[in-house]
């Protein structure tokens, strides 16, 4: 397994400016210089936006790439882990390593797996290790969907994920009280469900976290979820964060949604 470090040092714009020396590892099979590039290029905005809620001044960030599954079950099997047939990539955070299972088949080739997976360290960074579980899907999802151009970052909320979220709704089949509160068994088993929405969900609470609620209750909710010692629920915390409280959220969401 060839290792290649790179070290890229950022000025964040966040309130303040802010120096951030991030440390990638590659490991496994080669990407091309200009895959690379690219992750890098993207990795700078998702640090500055990471960067507003407390980043260590220092990250260390590593990803494993796989060319072919049957590769990485084996490196994978040394830590005693199996994922699904349906993984794709994973973040294993006791290892802190970003890992893409396969790249074989075309649509496998794309480098949105790899914002996915790299995003997972970065959320548990600015929740004291503890993200409720559709926070942490919901931005890896928020990242992959995200490419870098000429005016910047720029996100896509799919039409396939926006007819899926109105279709729910339409259905009633939304609990978002429960959802929001879900754990990470409660969420896999409703992403098992037909309608397999837990991600779609994520994804669109995010998107409207970041895009559509004022920035300083969303800064409120984040550092909310970085105190040990609040022992309530993520919508109590919505509840007296959120202007209105946690019914207006709901209404707020379900507009942004239709």
């Amino acid at each position: 397994m060839r290792i290649f470090y790179l070290i890229l040092c950022f000025i964040c714009l966040c309130d303040l400016l802010h120096a951030q020396t991030v440390r990638i590892s590659y490991e496994g099979d080669p990407l091309t210089d200009k895959e690379r590039r690219k992750i890098e290029q993207t990795l700078q905005y998702e640090v500055e936006f990471y960067a507003q809620f407390g980043l260590p001044d220092t990250l260390n960030l590593q990803l494993t790439v796989f060319n072919k599954r049957e590769d990485a079950l084996v490196y994978l099997n040394k830590f005693n882990i199996h994922p699904p047939k349906s993984t794709n990539g994973m973040y294993i955070s006791r290892l802190q390593k970003a890992i893409i299972l396969s790249r074989e088949k075309e649509y496998q080739q794309g480098l949105g797996v790899i914002y996915h997976e790299l995003s997972h360290h970065l959320t548990l960074q600015i929740t004291a290790g503890r993200p409720p579980i559709w926070f942490n899907e919901g931005l890896a999802e928020y990242f992959e969907h995200c490419k870098v151009n000429k005016k910047g970052l720029q996100h896509t909320f799919t039409d396939y994920e926006k007819g899926r979220i109105r279709t729910i709704y339409m259905l009633g089949d939304i609990d978002l009280l429960t959802f929001i509160n879900s754990r990470q068994n409660e969420f896999m088993k409703q992403q098992r469900t037909d309608e397999q929405y837990a991600y779609i969900l994520s994804h669109a609470l995010v998107t409207f976290w970041i895009e559509k609620a004022p920035r300083q209750i969303f800064r409120d909710f984040v550092l909310s979820l970085q105190n040990k010692d609040d022992s309530s629920t993520v919508s109590e915390r919505i509840e007296q964060i959120y202007t209105g409280g946690f019914k207006q959220f709901e209404k707020d969401f379900e507009a942004f949604c239709k």
